[in-house]
């Protein structure tokens, strides 16, 4: 099967979520040298390729990224950003052979909800992996320059584009702050189904496909187009139906049968549960829908 070439679906002015991992989970960072090493070449990168950086976490065997590019250059950008790295560190480090484990990986990021997801989930990484009990403790990460935002501090580096960020997400620093803060102590699967569920009954009280119909005007109208984000489309089948509307009715109004939106709820069940993105999708539609 001939494999599709990385420029044949890179756009200008598009938005990603990028996944580098250690080659056979193999340790990508050893210390802190290596770590700012990375950050300086992260920094030329963003220079030299026109990116916009939003936000970053280093861990130990991978590293996250959510960026812009203004030219349709991201494989320029991360091939110069992974190989000037593995070659760097290799010498370093006395080792042959690849470091990342094949390609980076790459998630295009359709919409601001999506976008504001991606990035709190990105400065939850060290908290869920036990490093620290709260993301600004961990120094190898974007969200602490979050802080120094929202208390107007000058210390965000140049490269991190923490402002346009926020543009693109119409909220502020605090606004998000809390947001991630809001998400450290739900990490019980069953404890984060219950809490992104939990509607009150007077914020939803016609169940009419009358009502339905202007939810899904306000989802497009406030967070984006259901027919482009299948994403956001399944989360909405379930969140309808939890709340009691008829499935026949969420059906007829999402455009599929009866079954295809009862397959839809079976699913987003199990990755409620397993998928923090989706959780925290959940959380931001339910603020925004029926808050």
């Amino acid at each position: 099967m001939v494999r599709r070439n990385r420029t044949e679906i890179e756009d200008k002015n598009a938005i990603y979520h990028i996944i580098g991992n250690g080659v056979e989970a193999t340790d990508i960072f050893a210390d802190d040298v290596d770590r700012n090493k990375f950050l300086q070449l992260l920094q030329k990168m963003v220079n030299f390729h026109k990116v916009h950086l939003f936000s970053y976490v280093l861990m130990d065997t991978h590293f996250h990224l959510l960026l812009k590019t203004e030219e349709a250059n991201l494989s320029q950008a991360m091939q110069f950003l992974n190989s000037s790295y593995a070659h760097w560190f290799n010498i370093r480090h006395i080792r042959k052979g690849h470091l990342f484990q094949d390609r980076y990986k790459s998630h295009l990021v359709l919409n601001s909800l999506y976008l504001y997801s991606v990035a709190s989930y990105i400065s939850l990484n060290p908290v869920e992996a036990g490093l620290v009990d709260s993301p600004e403790e961990y120094p190898w990460s974007s969200f602490q320059y979050f802080l120094s935002t929202q208390n107007q501090n000058k210390n965000v580096p140049f490269w991190l584009n923490i402002r346009e960020f926020l543009k693109l997400c119409q909220t502020n620093p605090e606004n998000f702050v809390n947001f991630v803060k809001e998400n450290i102590q739900k990490y019980d699967p069953e404890k984060i189904f219950q809490n992104t569920t939990k509607i009150t009954s007077n914020q939803i009280q016609n169940k009419s496909p009358k009502n339905i119909e202007n939810i899904l005007r306000k989802t497009k109208e406030q967070i984006g187009d259901i027919e482009r984000n299948k994403r956001l489309k399944h989360l909405l089948v379930y969140l309808l139906i939890k709340k009691g509307c008829r499935v026949k009715d969420v059906a007829n109004s999402l455009h599929t049968t009866r079954q295809g939106a009862l397959k839809i709820y079976k699913k987003m069940q199990k990755n409620l549960i397993t998928d923090r993105i989706y959780q925290l999708w959940l959380n931001h539609i339910k603020i925004n829908l029926f808050s």
